[in-house]
Order: structure tokens, then sequence, then C-alpha cells
């Protein structure tokens, strides 16, 4: 007989079985914020800098805030004096500032971090997945060394800038979604993509260069087929030329001069100067990242010497970057790490080498970085190597992993110490300036910028009816700095203008100034600044000759003048400010009205909007007793320009002496109105 089997019931789990074990949390991204604002905190007080008024308070567009987007989509992105290029992504993101903050440095500036923090922890999470064969540890070191490094400094305190931060964080979005699509293959990461690359585009045409990052980058760290590469390829390749073209359909014609002293190899064609100079630009930026001093906010001619490729050092640069080149393509079959590093970093870096293109400024810390990602890799890859630690160990002992921290930190605390006190310098045009110009004497734009800025800010005062006790000394010191600039590149033509323009305005010395606008003009013959400069330095010269009872010099002086008007007439046919001018010497010098008063009707054919020939006008008739025909024609420059404060006045107090006392209060009330707005406008200045 077989025994009874207990029947055997199942027994309930326990609890702990059912227990999910604890996901580990990731603290690193609480510290990239906090990092972040250690080092770039303190740039929230600074003010407008350089090139800022691309993109700030002096863009009229970007003032009105949301409702300017549309026309921002269908301009360029620098429309004053010089019109180029287009970044509307950019100038949206300004005018949303502007919308809810007015257009406030400080707010622009935390935007500015904010937008450096989302990069950072982008890049964290794409390293991650791209490293993820590695020690975590390799990934948190670059992006650290990444945060901290100096040679950012210039992306993250200018604001005009944000157009390189947009665009790199756009391509790295883009990037992140590809991985994606290449883990899972679900093509809905792909209209993704293909929508962050335009905007990052449309940010700055950087942003081209990732047409070959993004296939490499798949093929060194996914399992990708030829085919998700080609289609990758292709769906990039079509944003692309969608992003690069179709806006040429309805933007105006760009129209940007390049000058010699910018760049020379835009006008020395041949390869040979070309290639050697681009080598010693590719040093540079070696140099910079390995040794990021000095740090400067512009180069250009002749900071970066224009080189054959026989030079020594082109030579020496093309030995390093050819070594490079192929370690990369031996080692690129291996999928080695370094190679990939290697090939990021020479895509990035090659459209900013001046081999592709002339780039603007010859060099620029900016334009490294998207780059400087592969120079944190290689030293993250570099600490491993030198401690003789493989970087793919799943782990490490933990006095290890002390050792990799003290040289990391040998690192990151030069480097953010630099990066804290560089943030400062950018904090004004001239605290810039004043900073950097120690070590740009070499370069003719660097020292024009900065005589610029201080002729611009002695002018103001002056115009302000403030008078500087060192003004004769600090005109001295923009003539020198404009000298230097005609020392470094002698067919500098503007820097003789503008010496020209100190000697008028500040020191009225009338005969240095037309000797320098002649220099100007004799280089730049079609120079019309200059024309109407001189012309106005005659005229001015003429009336001190007038009073000085020299007759026949006063005339001599108001005849150069009228033909140096004319000729800027002739280049600049709606030049309203030189006819204006002209006109009022044939009327109070020659005293022949027919002529001005036919001056006066070009104008007004020429601009109907402005109020320029109803204020001569007005002026003629007032010398000659006419003052109702006087207040006529004010009335119509008032209705023009309903600005004039003292056009508003003079008419208030004319009908007040008719007792018409409707009449005057009325011009009297829209005179403190002009002077209230003029008020503002002064207030709302850009602050410096």
């Amino acid at each position: 007989m077989k025994p009874n089997k207990k029947e055997i019931k199942p027994q309930p789990k326990s609890k702990q079985a059912v227990v999910k074990p604890k996901r580990k949390i990731d603290w690193f991204p609480l510290v990239i914020i906090g990092l972040c604002f250690i080092l770039y905190g303190n740039t929230i007080p600074n003010h407008y800098s350089m090139d800022d008024e691309l993109v700030t308070n002096s863009n009229k567009r970007v003032s009105e805030g949301i409702k300017a987007i549309p026309g921002i989509w269908t301009t360029l992105y620098a429309e004053g004096k010089l019109k180029y290029e287009y970044r509307p992504v950019v100038k949206s993101v300004f005018a949303i500032e502007a919308q809810f903050f007015g257009t406030n440095p400080h707010v622009s500036h935390f935007v500015n971090i904010l937008i450096y923090i989302l990069t950072c922890l982008l890049l964290y999470y794409v390293l991650k997945k791209l490293l993820k064969n590695f020690h975590p540890l390799f990934a948190i070191i670059a992006v650290l060394l990444f945060i901290a490094h100096p040679v950012h400094t210039e992306v993250i305190a200018s604001l005009k800038n944000r157009d390189e931060m947009l665009s790199f964080l756009g391509c790295l979005a883009c990037l992140y979604y590809l991985i994606r699509y290449a883990e899972t293959s679900k093509w809905i990461y792909m209209p993704v993509a293909f929508i962050i690359y335009l905007l990052a585009y449309f940010s700055k045409e950087s942003a081209i260069v990732f047409l070959a990052i993004f296939p490499l980058t798949l093929y060194f760290f996914t399992n990708s087929s030829s085919k998700k590469l080609i289609i990758v390829i292709v769906v990039i390749f079509v944003a692309l030329i969608l992003a690069r073209y179709t806006p040429k359909l309805y933007l105006p014609k760009p129209d940007r001069e390049v000058f010699f002293f910018e760049n020379p190899l835009s006008f020395h064609p041949g390869l040979i100067r070309r290639f050697g100079t681009g080598m010693m630009s590719l040093l540079f930026y070696l140099r910079i990242l390995i040794f990021p001093h000095p740090l400067l906010f512009y180069y250009g001619y002749n900071t970066i010497p224009i080189v054959p490729i026989t030079n020594g050092l082109a030579l020496f640069s093309l030995l390093v970057h050819l070594g490079l080149f192929v370690f990369a393509v031996i080692k690129l079959k291996q999928k080695h790490i370094m190679s990939y590093i290697i090939l990021f970093y020479l895509i990035c870096i090659s459209m900013f080498s001046n081999i592709v293109k002339p780039a603007m400024g010859i060099v620029g810390e900016r334009y490294c970085y998207a780059s400087s990602v592969a120079f944190c890799l290689a030293l993250a890859y570099g600490i491993f190597i030198l401690l003789k630690k493989n970087p793919r160990a799943t782990s490490f002992l933990s006095k290890d992993t002390t050792v990799i921290i003290i040289v990391l930190l040998l690192i990151l605390i030069p480097y953010s110490a630099r990066t804290i006190v560089r943030n400062r310098n950018w904090d004004t045009h001239m605290t810039l300036y004043k900073h950097d110009i120690t070590d740009l004497e070499n370069s003719a734009k660097a020292n024009a910028l900065i005589a610029g800025r201080m002729n611009t800010e002695l002018t103001d005062k002056l115009v302000k009816g403030l008078i500087p006790p060192d003004m004769n000394r600090k005109a001295d010191s923009i003539i020198m700095l404009y000298n230097r600039c005609i020392s470094i590149y002698p067919k500098y033509y503007s820097s003789y203008n503008n010496i020209g323009s100190v000697y008028f305005t500040i020191k009225k010395d009338f005969p240095a100034a037309i000797w320098n606008f002649k220099k100007a003009l004799e280089i730049h013959p079609d120079y019309v600044e200059a024309l109407y400069n001189m012309a106005y330095s005659f005229e001015m010269l003429g009336r001190v000759k007038r009073d000085s009872n020299l007759a026949l010099e006063a005339n001599s002086c108001f005849l150069s003048a009228v033909m140096n008007y004319k000729k800027a007439i002739a280049l600049k046919p709606d030049y309203v400010k030189a006819m204006g001018n002209l006109a009022n010497i044939y009327y109070y010098e020659f005293k022949n009205l027919d002529s001005a008063i036919a001056v006066n009707k070009q104008i007004i054919h020429v601009d109907p909007a402005t109020d320029v020939p109803y204020v001569n006008l007005a002026n003629y008739s007032l010398r000659r007793g006419d003052t109702a025909m006087a207040m006529s024609y004010m009335e119509k420059a008032v209705q023009l320009i309903p600005q004039n404060y003292q056009t508003y006045m003079r008419l208030s107090n004319y009908f007040r002496s008719k007792h018409d006392f409707i009449k005057a209060d009325k011009y009297q009330q829209l005179a403190e109105q002009a002077k209230r707005r003029m008020q503002e406008m002064k207030n709302t200045k850009m602050v410096d």
C-alpha cells in the first residue's frame, strides 16, 4: 500500500522576495548644476560687452519682444550698417526674454548660465550612453573638465556668443535622439532629430560639421548597420540643405564687407599661405586648450602671422596634426576611443582652421567650444593612462579612485580659478578692452575697438556738457591707439578718419582733422564718411577764418566744403545730412537762396519722411523776417519727426507772442512730452 502523499500547499513568497532593489540615485547632475553656478555665477552682475548690441538692447527687433519673432525669421541676423548671417533662433530667444524681463543684461547672463547647465547635463547623459563600456569616472571627469575649462568664458560670459551655445546644445540633443534611433530602430526619433538639427543650424551654421560627427559617433559606439548610418547621413544632409538654402529664397542680400585686418587670407588666395596659416591656427587652438592664457577678446591681423607652409612652426603643426590623423585612421577599424576623440576634434576645428575658408578674426576662443569636448575626453583618458589604470575597468580600489580624483583636482582648481577671474573682465566693453589690450599690441582691430570706445565715451560726455579735466590726455591716448592701428596695417583708412574725428570733435584742430581725412581718402577715395567729415571740417574752418576777417581764406574753405559734400552725395544720393549742410552753405555763406531751396527740395524727394529740409527752410524764412512761413515749415517738421523739443518750444513761443494761447499750450505740452521721451531713452541706454 502506497503511503498517502500529503498535499503540499504552495507557500506564499516572503515580502523580502518581492522587494525590488533600490535604484541607485545619480547625484552627479546636481554637481553639474552647482559647479556651473560656482564658476559662472559672477557673470550675472555683468553688463553688456563686445558685440552684445547685435542681439540685446540696441537691437530694435529683439526689444519688441515676441511680436517681433515673425520678422526675425524673415530678416538677417545683423541688420545695421553691415547685413549678414541668418541666426533666427538666437534672436528669437532674446526676444522672448525681452518680452518677460525687458532688455536686462543681468537676466541675460543668468539665462546664459542656464543654457550652459543644460548643455553640460546633456553632454553628461550622451557620454554616459556612449561610454557605457568604460568606467563611470571617465564620463564624469570629461564633463567636469568641460565645465571648468577657461576657454569657454568667451562663449558664456559674452551674450552675443549665445549662438555658439544654442547651436552646440542643439547638436548634442540631435545626437541623443540619433543614438536612441540606433538603439531601438524606432523611426519616431528621426523627425525629432531632423527638427532639432534645423534649429541648431539656425542658431549658428557651425552645426554643419556635425553632418560628419553624427555617423562617426554611431559607428564607434553603437552596432548600427551600414543601412542605418546611411539613413542618418541622408536625413541630416537633407536638413542641412533645407537650412542652408531655403532662407535664401526670402532673405535680403547680405552686405558684409571683409576687411584685411579681420583676416588677410581673404585677400591672399594662394593655397601655400592659406595652408601655412591654417597650420598656425590649428597650433593656436591646441595651445589655448592645453594652456588657456592669455585669453583675449579679439585676435585678427597681426596676432597670427600669415605664413607659407615652409614656416618652421607651420611644419611642426603639420607633423603634429598629421601624426594625430594617421593614428586615428590606423585605430579606426578597432574603434579605439582615441581614434574617435582625434577625429571628433579635427572635424570640429576644421571649419575654423582657415584652410576650408578664412575665419573672422583669424582665430577665436569661441571657435573651439565644440571641439573642446574632444580635448576634455583626451585629457580624461590621459589621466587614466598616466596612472596606469584601465579606463574600461568596471571598478577601482578606493585608493586608486582617490589618486585619480587628486590628479583631476590639480587640473580643475587652476582651471576654475582662471575661469572665475576671467568672467569679471567681460563686465563691460571697457573692462574687457583695458584688461586685454596689453596682450594685443599687434592686433590692428583690437586697438581700433578700444580707441573707438574711448572716443565714444569722451564724446558723449562733451555732448552732455561734461568736460573732463583730463580731456586732452584722453584724446591723445585715443589718437595714439589709432596710430598704432596704422603702424600695424598702414592701409587702415578708417583709423585715419577716426583720428580726424578726434581732432575735429575734441581738439577743434580743423587743419589736423583735414590732413587725416585726406590720408583716409588717399587710401580709399570713395570713403563717403571721410568725404563728409572733410567737408564739414572745411566748413568749420571757413567759419573760423570768416570770424577772423580772412574772407578769401574763408571763401576757399567753403568752396572745398561744397566740393566734398557734392562728392559724398554723388556716391550716396540719399545722404540727407550732407545735403542739409550743403544747402546751408549756399544760403548762409554764399547768399544763394535759389541753390539752397533746390537742395532742400532734393532732400524732400529722396527722403520725404525727414524734417531736415523743413527746419532749414524755416530758418531761412526767419532770416528773411517771414515768421509765419517759418512756423508753417516748423509745423510740417514736427509732424514728420515728433521728438524735436527745440522745434516745439519755438512754435510754442511764437504762438504765445501772437496771443494764440491754445496753440502755444499745445506745443508746450508736446515739448514736455518730447523731453520726457528723450530722458526715458537716455535711462534705457546701455550701462557701461
